[in-house]
């Protein structure tokens, strides 16, 4: 009776894999054979040719069953290769935040208590951990440090495309700009030294008024850089009203009390100049 096998058997990768592996387990028993029955060679020389032979047998073994199950490797690598890069595109935010913790950390570009922008986004650094820091946000006009009061949570992995800027450290004091605008109805220009004088004293008042109250005053470093860092700018905006861009170094949790005194003081002074110059 005759059996007659598929002639895929024959030729299948994994019929192949086993008639290679048993060729040359044969014939390393052969061999292996041979050089026992020789009598003229010393037993050392015997082991360094079996091994020689064998490590020759497995490098054959390997590259045969490299080319025999080659197109299953190339599919494999393939869908290896897929897989990889469907799991980096799937993690790309993920794995920009842990890259930019790591740039973080390296450089030194921030801490816990520095004010900074990233990407448009202005706050105090509040905390941070490996994927995201936290800030307490700040408003976005330029030179403002008045807070919003909400936080704000930054992946890291902005710090690769936006450049970090690191503005003030509060511990030491901000500058903090705002504007005033008025309309022409007083010269302001020319009172360019009575505004200055009025913001001065009214930021001398808001510092007694929070002593009287218990509060620990400025250091004699701040409280000579407040009064010496009061600036005024004079101007005018787009439709023709006159404009005061004011800055002032004062205290991060104090940002919106000396606004608000400076500001106070000074459009007093400004409306009750207006004032005089309607009923002249």
């Amino acid at each position: 009776m005759t059996i007659n096998l598929p002639a895929q058997l024959y030729t299948s990768d994994a019929l192949a894999s086993i008639a290679l592996i048993t060729i040359l387990f044969f014939v390393r028993l052969l061999v292996g054979r041979l050089l026992s029955a020789r009598d003229n060679l010393s037993r050392k020389v015997v082991r360094r040719w079996g091994a020689n032979f064998r490590n020759f047998l497995l490098l054959v073994a390997v590259i045969g069953l490299v080319m025999i199950w080659a197109p299953q490797l190339r599919t494999f690598a393939l869908s290896l290769t897929a897989v990889a890069i469907a799991v980096v595109v799937a993690t790309k935010e993920l794995i920009l935040c842990l890259s930019g913790s790591a740039l973080r950390t390296f450089s030194s570009a921030y801490s816990i208590g520095d004010i900074i922008e990233v990407d448009g986004t202005r706050g105090e650094v509040v905390s941070y951990n490996l994927l995201a820091t936290r800030l307490d946000e700040l408003e976005a006009r330029d030179g403002s440090m008045r807070p919003t009061g909400r936080t704000v949570l930054v992946p890291h992995s902005l710090l690769f495309g936006s450049p970090i800027r690191v503005l003030e450290e509060p511990q030491e004091g901000v500058r903090h700009s705002f504007i005033m605008t008025f309309d022409p109805t007083a010269n302001i220009f020319a009172e360019q030294s009575n505004i200055e004088s009025v913001a001065r004293k009214a930021l001398a008042l808001f510092e007694r008024e929070r002593v009287k109250r218990g509060a620990a005053p400025i250091p004699t470093t701040q409280k000579h850089a407040m009064s010496q860092q009061l600036q005024i700018s004079f101007g005018t905006n787009d439709i023709g009203k006159y404009k005061l861009d004011i800055t002032v170094f004062t205290l991060t949790d104090l940002v919106q009390e000396t606004e608000n005194s400076i500001a106070c003081a000074i459009g007093e002074y400004v409306h009750q100049r207006a004032f005089k110059e309607i009923q002249k």
